[in-house]
């Protein structure tokens, strides 16, 4: 694919993240209402579109050290569910790993687990699998949560059935 190409792609997918951006503002008021909110159709597909534009537009950049330093474990986020609803997911070497479909979250508020839709293209062939929290570390000013599990550790995992949320 060319550099053309990607930016092309990229502003495609941004125009359709931003538009799921917007309407996800409207599904996000309503979930903060919620007893226990998750995640819309439109916040996982503003997700997608977000991995996707990463991935036409860097692929596979590495999160770097820094980055990590700057990130926080998830038991420090309040409201996990509503918070990382919308994050992308990826491992340290900076491969999507796949989007965010549930947050379990214990009775203390703190996230216990990450519900991922992982494999697959555009929604097919993928699988869901849990993921416990402490695998990961949010960097909040890029949305991204990222495991220190392989791409093929994750996809390893059993799938859950039926799925979740």
């Amino acid at each position: 694919m060319t550099s053309k190409s990607r930016l092309l792609l990229a502003l495609i997918l941004g125009g359709a993240a931003t538009l799921s951006a917007s309407l996800a503002a409207v599904d996000l008021a309503h979930a903060a209402s919620a007893a226990d909110p998750q995640p819309s159709a439109t916040d996982r597909a503003a997700a997608k579109a977000g991995n996707e534009i990463d991935e036409a537009v860097g692929p596979n950049r590495p999160v770097t050290k820094r980055e990590l330093k700057s990130g926080v474990a998830l038991d420090t986020i309040g409201n996990p569910a509503q918070t990382l609803a919308t994050a992308q997911v990826k491992n340290r070497q900076g491969q999507a790993i796949g989007t965010v479909s549930a947050v379990d979250v214990a009775p203390d508020g703190k996230a216990e687990a990450i519900h991922v839709d992982v494999g697959g293209f555009l929604g097919l062939g993928e699988h869901r699998v849990a993921i416990k929290a402490r695998s990961f570390v949010y960097l909040k000013s890029r949305d991204l949560l990222v495991t220190n599990m392989t791409k093929d550790q994750i996809k390893a995992l059993p799938a859950e059935l039926p799925p979740h949320g």
